[in-house]
């Protein structure tokens, strides 16, 4: 502090404008002395302001939100793909279930159609005799 020693009561008062937050000129403005001064003062006794703190906390805070927002991207990409694979699966699968349907359909057709030339008898009733008497005929 411009040459001039630093007493015990200047560290206190020093110590405790720098834990209320204030600037180096602050405080240099208070104790008569020059804001290098103070900077100087600070830096040698190891003083640091709550704000240049909480500066630090923030950008610590800063740095691990950033890399918890890249791990979630990553796991996003990850995601994005997984959900490409299951469109293309779920497409496979409902063309699959679409042949069966038409075969299945084909089938009961043909059935049908092979129960009508040998129980022509069947076709010509209505409502549930029909029903039932179709459903004996193909239980046998």
């Amino acid at each position: 502090m411009g040459g001039k020693r630093t007493s015990k009561e200047e560290l206190a008062q020093l110590e405790a404008l720098t834990n209320e937050g204030l600037t180096c000129r602050e405080i240099a403005q208070r104790l008569g002395r020059s804001p290098a001064a103070i900077r100087n003062l600070r830096y040698k006794k190891h003083l640091v302001s709550r704000a240049q703190d909480e500066t630090k906390a923030l950008f610590q805070q800063r740095d691990e939100l950033n890399s918890i927002v890249r791990a979630l991207q990553g796991q996003k990409t990850m995601l994005a793909t997984q959900v490409d694979g299951l469109k293309k699966e779920k497409e496979k699968l409902e063309s699959i279930i679409t042949a069966d349907k038409v075969l299945l359909e084909g089938t009961l057709a043909q059935g049908l159609t092979n129960l009508k030339q040998r129980r022509p008898d069947l076709f010509t009733l209505s409502g549930p005799e029909q029903i039932g008497m179709i459903l004996r005929a193909i239980l046998k």
